[in-house]
């Protein structure tokens, strides 16, 4: 858990540093600052409880470790990690980073499809990889569940405030 905490640190204190000196991104600085990443999708729903308890049974099924990267679902604000945890990044709260910009590997996450470019939106996607999907995993999980894919998505990696 303070891995994460620190990972959100140092991403908001490196963000917000670049910040004071940069200008409103174009959409071409936006494209050059973004990186084509791979997601491997195990379930979308546009509940979040369903999702939840999907993660639960699934990661006893596959093996596959649950981090929800500090992320909780209020109704009302949506998918964010505690206030503090967003203060302390530099963020505003409620507050809401996609996975794809500092933490890929294979771990379960529920994410929401609106900050994924290309993705379906009002969606909570159960996300068993990113980055580069290791095709072993792959097919692991697509053995226990046949609807799983993997979906390309550019992720932007550049300044966010």
């Amino acid at each position: 858990m303070k891995w994460m905490r620190l990972g959100f640190i140092m991403i908001g204190l490196s963000i917000c540093f670049v910040g004071l000196v940069a200008q409103e991104s174009t959409e071409s600085e936006v494209l050059t600052q973004s990186v084509e990443k791979e997601f491997l999708i195990v379930k979308t729903t546009t509940s979040y409880e369903e999702a939840k308890k999907f993660v639960d049974t699934f990661s006893k099924k596959s093996a596959v470790t649950i981090n929800l990267r500090t992320l909780e679902y209020k109704n009302n604000i949506g998918l964010t990690p505690a206030k503090e945890v967003c203060m302390e990044s530099g963020f505003s709260y409620p507050c809401y980073v996609p996975r794809g910009r500092y933490d890929d590997g294979s771990y379960l996450s529920i994410e929401y499809s609106n900050s994924y470019e290309g993705f379906a939106e009002g969606y909570f996607m159960v996300i068993a990889a990113s980055g580069e999907v290791d095709k072993t995993l792959f097919l692991k999980i697509k053995h226990l569940i046949p609807d799983a894919y993997i979906k390309k998505s550019l992720i932007y990696m550049g300044c966010i405030h």
